[in-house]
């Protein structure tokens, strides 16, 4: 399917003010750098608090789709894997109600495809009975890096489409791409993964559930408020 990039965005310039309370707080962190305490500058500059979700999702039975058009998966049981993950978290925070299998869902577009029929998301919907659909598509999935300094790293891009309102819901800032919408991209990575780590395929597969775990984690925050800094997130040395 056609995807649309999404143009990056600038982050604003911290203002006087802000500054002014900040370098205090980094001050300290240089001392404490020197003591090989590292804490997460999310944590210093903004403190704690809470993040709003980007985009509330309707409280109706919903269809999780995941494509991966460009074959960067590994394994393609992994793209059911990710959507049922993110299905799961989903009614487990209440966010939704009720999910469709996504396993069944993706079959039958298989299916569909190798009989040349192939189907639009609104399609895909109908056919699954929801009106709600959260569409990702896999951009990159390098779970196996030959450079102990690189870190596995996954990227998607994700769009909610609503077919009972018109269509894509979110993201529903327009972008400069003429009149459609951009998807919202979501990038993860793990840390540093042992070199032996890379040598049997069940440690390798284990690296992969992790990556998709994480990837899985990041989209879900989008639909929900949750803590600046979360209990064992982004500790230690990077």
């Amino acid at each position: 399917m056609h995807r649309i990039p999404v143009p990056l965005r600038r982050p604003p310039t911290p203002g006087p003010r802000r500054l002014a309370r900040v370098l205090p707080t980094l001050l300290v962190l240089g001392v404490l750098h020197g003591c090989n305490i590292l804490i997460p500058a999310s944590y210093v500059i903004d403190g704690t608090g809470t993040v709003d979700a980007e985009h509330e999702l309707d409280e109706v039975k919903t269809l999780v789709f995941v494509d991966d058009t460009t074959n960067v998966l590994p394994r393609q049981v992994l793209k059911v894997r990710l959507a049922e993950s993110i299905s799961s978290a989903l009614t487990g925070y209440g966010l939704i109600p009720s999910f469709v299998k996504p396993g069944d869902a993706m079959a039958m577009v298989r299916s569909r495809d190798r009989s040349g029929n192939f189907m639009s998301m609104e399609s895909i919907a109908r056919e699954s009975g929801v009106t709600q659909l959260v569409f990702i598509e896999v951009d990159a999935f390098q779970s196996s890096v030959r450079n102990t300094q690189l870190r596995p790293n996954a990227a998607c891009s994700i769009r909610v489409m609503h077919f009972e309102k018109g269509g894509r819901v979110y993201p529903a800032d327009l972008s400069d791409v003429g009149s459609q919408v951009g998807d919202r991209v979501v990038e993860v990575q793990l840390r540093e993964v042992a070199p032996e780590r890379a040598r049997s395929a069940s440690d390798r597969r284990m690296v992969e559930q992790e990556l998709v775990m994480k990837l899985s984690n990041a989209i879900v925050k989008l639909f929900r408020d949750y803590d600046r800094i979360e209990l064992g997130e982004n500790l230690g040395v990077r």
